[in-house]
């Protein structure tokens, strides 16, 4: 039986922060953290904590690995 798994909207998928684009550093201030990363200044988005989407029970979760034969 597969579980349900949704991709994270803000990094569609990819576990990487949307604002610093996985950096954790802003691009317009020299030296200052992102403060949009979980936890800030990681580069992980803040929706999923980089893990790139959500379990059927809507906890953050990793995609599911395919079942090979």
């Amino acid at each position: 039986m597969e579980e349900a798994y949704r991709k994270c909207s803000h990094c569609r998928g990819t576990g990487i922060c949307h604002v610093c684009k996985g950096s954790g550093r802003l691009a317009l201030q020299k030296g200052k953290q992102c403060m949009s990363c979980y936890p800030h200044g990681s580069g992980k988005c803040q929706n999923c904590r980089g893990l790139g989407g959500f379990d059927d029970a809507g906890k953050p979760a990793a995609p599911p690995e395919p079942v090979s034969p």
